[in-house]
């Protein structure tokens, strides 16, 4: 048997012996060759190119995935009242001769859309095999459960891509009045093509030939290995080492998705994934759930030469929730969600207050804990849907904590303008100043700060200081407290990491989604401006700490480079299978922000995602992205990531973990106080058995999925 290639609906090659031009149905007709498949490709010039169909030039990954079906064209018993397991005992008769078995064709289908050309209906038909060996036409009902990326007619089996995504999903067949269904992949690849001025054919042609290494190009960003999540703008490719004519050729490909570019990029080189006529990085991203590949190849005018090459992971989810940092330029606590273009500046600052600093904000995204003025920086709450200050205390307290439900305040990492301390934390509820309890530290260890409260809210991180003042010092270690808000008591109070020789100062602590994990900041010294920094991280019993190497940039940045990193957040739930931490870094950010002065570097916030079954002792983290809608022209630092403000019932949503009813359901999918049975990912959950997936786990209350 041979594959079967249509190309704008025109059928080149029959497939089981068949013509399946558009309107022909095949029924009747069975093949026994089970494993043969069939591409289809729709085309259209790309964006200012040449390209009219899928080139071979680059290459490919792989073979089309087959997705997860187990019995491609197969037969099964779905179960009538006569039926016994694993036989079918009901079947269609042609006179005296049942039907025992049902194919399905075409099996396990390629459909290309290329630069948005979506091919004409691929017709699926059902073939019922008697007991005698008759071949006899069916008809069922027909289901794709991928209705991103295509649907099917229910009645005939016409199948059609969206062209929205590409991916693989599962046609599935239940013949009438027989109780035996079919199933096989169908799978569909988004090509976009872009040429924005005609590139030489000879020239594409050499890129295909190279087999010189390029002597003189470097590929500074992304990284290789960095995961990167749905739903933010695309990176920046940045690459030195070009001459002003030379001619680029640029491909990313996944199973399920394939880019090509051709032409110039000036030095210093920059290149953006076209928004129009589609957006390349958004395409990309909705049809890739694991590994994508980038080359770059260069044509100096002479010779091509052989590409720099990448792997990014791509996670299937969409970042959530908003980051709130401090522009230090503007002295302005800000707030970016993910995705957006820009931050918003929305705190409404009271009367007499100039600066607003040292956030923390509860890990619902309700309220926001700040301190005003500077120096003496009395702490105050905020909400944060609307930006209207809830208290102000005009009590000294530098950095706090806040209760993962924005209820109560943990404050007094100094207690006046010399940043001084009386040896404890204080807690209050959020709109008061009254003391409820207090945090006091065995004496003789120090001053305690830089608290964190844990996302289940029964834990507060915090570093205890043996020298200098609350602002400035170099020398602490990292400890836990146990908090009960019930009987509002501090427990087991203890250290559970030592300082570093090198790097003494160990402070700024996180918890992970599940609350099992602190990633904290080793330094020289506790302000970051000049300073020498890493991230870490360690599990709850202090076991293992261990460098977050590639967060840092191992294998990516110089050494140097590596040690310009400061203040991690955890992102409170996990999505697409990490964690997500964000942090400060003095680091440069490719060919775009260049000093290494570290008098006047730039502070920019960067992303990195940690496995969600983080092993002790082990580099969990992956390679950082910058991220994208913060300014360039800012200092910016003090990342804090929280959820957003959660929505009311009825409101559209992704997961559960965007509602004040923890569940995101139906069709639409909309906000609701109940779930259909069991929870999806991103939906609320008291343990794993709550979760659809088998291998779902609940993490932070949520539904979430772990890759491998």
């Amino acid at each position: 048997m041979k594959n079967l290639q249509i190309v704008g609906g025109l059928a080149l090659v029959s497939l089981f012996g068949i013509g399946l031009a558009c309107g022909d149905s095949g029924e009747g007709t069975r093949t026994d060759a089970v494993s043969d498949s069939m591409t289809i490709a729709g085309s259209e010039s790309g964006s200012g190119g040449t390209t009219a169909g899928p080139s071979t030039t680059g290459g490919t990954t792989g073979a089309p995935p087959t997705g997860g079906a187990t019995m491609m064209g197969t037969t099964t018993d779905v179960g009538t009242d006569s039926a016994t397991s694993g036989s079918s005992s009901v079947g269609a008769t042609e006179g005296d001769d049942p039907v025992i078995e049902v194919t399905i064709a075409p099996l396990d289908p390629l459909i290309i859309v290329v630069d948005g050309a979506v091919p004409p209906p691929l017709e699926f038909t059902a073939t019922g095999h008697t007991m005698g060996g008759e071949e006899v036409p069916l008809t069922g009902t027909w289901d794709y459960d991928n209705p991103q990326i295509g649907i099917i007619s229910a009645n005939n089996g016409l199948f059609s891509a969206t062209g929205d995504a590409g991916g693989v999903g599962l046609v599935h067949f239940v013949a009438d009045g027989l109780g035996l269904e079919a199933e096989t992949t169908a799978t569909v690849k988004l090509h976009i093509t872009s040429e924005p001025e005609p590139v030489d054919p000879g020239i594409k042609d050499m890129f295909d030939g190279a087999i010189d290494p390029d002597p003189a190009m470097t590929l500074l960003y992304p990284y290789d290995q960095t995961v990167f999540p749905r739903g933010l703008v695309g990176p920046t490719i940045q690459w030195n080492g070009g001459n002003p004519g030379d001619i680029y050729y640029l491909h990313a490909e996944s199973p399920t998705f394939e880019f090509e570019f051709w032409g110039a990029v000036p030095p210093p080189s920059r290149y953006d994934f076209p928004l129009l006529p589609e957006d390349v990085w958004v395409k990309l991203t909705a049809s890739t759930d694991g590994d994508v590949q980038l080359d770059i190849q260069r044509y100096d005018g002479n010779q091509a030469y052989l590409a720099e090459t990448q792997t990014w992971t791509i996670a299937p989810s969409n970042l959530t929730g908003a980051i709130y940092y401090w522009e230090i330029n503007n002295g302005n606590v800000v707030r970016l969600t993910p995705g957006d273009a820009a931050p918003e500046n929305f705190i409404q600052k009271p009367p007499g207050v100039s600066c607003v600093a040292c956030h923390s904000v509860s890990a619902d995204g309700s309220t926001i804990a700040a301190s005003f003025h500077g120096g003496y920086s009395p702490w105050g709450s905020i909400d944060a849907e609307s930006g209207v200050v809830h208290h102000n205390s005009e009590l000294s307290s530098g950095f706090q904590a806040i209760s993962p439900d924005g209820g109560h305040v943990l404050w007094g990492h100094w207690n006046n303008g010399g940043f001084g301390t009386d040896g404890k934390l204080t807690l209050s509820e959020y709109n008061s100043n009254v003391v409820i309890a207090e945090l006091v530290p065995p004496p003789g260890n120090g001053a305690p700060g830089h608290q964190a409260w844990s996302n289940d809210g029964n834990q507060i991180a915090f570093s205890m200081r043996t020298d200098g003042n609350g602002l400035d010092f170099t020398q602490s270690t990292l400890w836990l407290a146990d908090v009960d808000l019930m009987n509002f008591t501090f427990a087991n109070i203890a250290q559970i990491v030592d300082k570093d020789a090198m790097l003494p100062t160990t402070t700024f602590p996180t918890y992970s989604p599940d609350s099992q994990w602190v990633s904290f900041q080793r330094s020289n010294q506790a302000r970051a401006r000049g300073g020498l920094g890493e991230l870490w991280m360690v599990n709850i019993d202090g076991q293992s700490p261990v460098r977050l190497g590639r967060a840092n940039g191992e294998g990516a940045i110089s050494a140097e480079q590596q040690l310009t990193n400061f203040e991690p957040t955890f992102l409170p739930v996990a999505v697409g299978g990490y964690y997500w931490l964000v942090f400060g870094s003095e680091r440069m950010y490719g060919n775009t922000l260049t000093d290494t002065n570290p008098n006047s570097r730039f502070k920019q916030l960067w992303v990195t995602a940690i496995d969600a079954n983080p092993q002790p002792g082990a580099d969990n983290s992956h390679p950082a992205f910058w991220l994208p809608g913060q300014e360039l022209n800012n200092q910016n630092m003090r990342g804090f990531w929280a959820l957003g403000v959660c929505k009311g019932e009825g409101e559209l949503c992704e997961a559960g973990y965007e509602c004040c009813g923890g569940f995101c359901t139906g069709n639409p999918k909309t906000c609701n106080v109940t779930n259909d049975g069991c929870s999806e990912l991103g939906d609320a959950c008291e343990d794993a058995s709550d979760c659809c997936l088998e291998v779902a786990e609940c993490i932070n209350g949520f539904c979430s999925v772990i890759p491998g």
